[in-house]
């Protein structure tokens, strides 16, 4: 009994998603899906976090140091930040690369695979986007 009332509750307020939000859950639920895609690492919300934070930087051409990284305190302490950038490093999603005038400064940015994980979440949120427009 209980049950029933509360899908009948969980309905009536799906029906009342405007189609952004609908096209939003959607893309959610697709990001998740590729995210257990065998042969693809799962990063988990505050490593994602800290990867979308360098890709954004890096792809309006300011990319990130790793100071200015760990200096993120929305997203944890300079040390635990230190420790998420050093897995995503080691898992080849990120790299710090310096310029040869500044070896002491490193820049982040987003690898091969990193751009492909991009990729795919870009993929899905255009083909939920588009299934929303039909």
């Amino acid at each position: 009994m209980r049950s029933q009332i509360f899908l009948k509750k969980l309905e009536s307020q799906a029906m009342k998603l405007s189609p952004h939000a609908e096209a939003y859950l959607r893309f959610l639920r697709l990001s998740t899906a590729i995210e257990e895609m065998p042969g693809f690492e799962h990063l988990d919300a505050n490593h994602k976090a800290l990867f979308e934070a360098a890709a954004v930087h890096w792809a309006a051409g300011e990319p990130l140091t790793v100071r200015e990284m760990i200096d993120q305190s929305e997203l944890g302490s300079p040390a635990t930040l230190h420790k998420r950038l050093q897995s995503l490093i080691a898992q080849d999603f990120l790299k710090a690369e310096s310029e040869a005038a500044d070896r002491r400064t490193k820049y982040i940015s987003p690898t091969p695979k990193g751009l492909k994980y991009a990729h795919w979440l870009g993929d899905k949120l255009l083909k939920s986007t588009m299934a929303n427009a039909k």
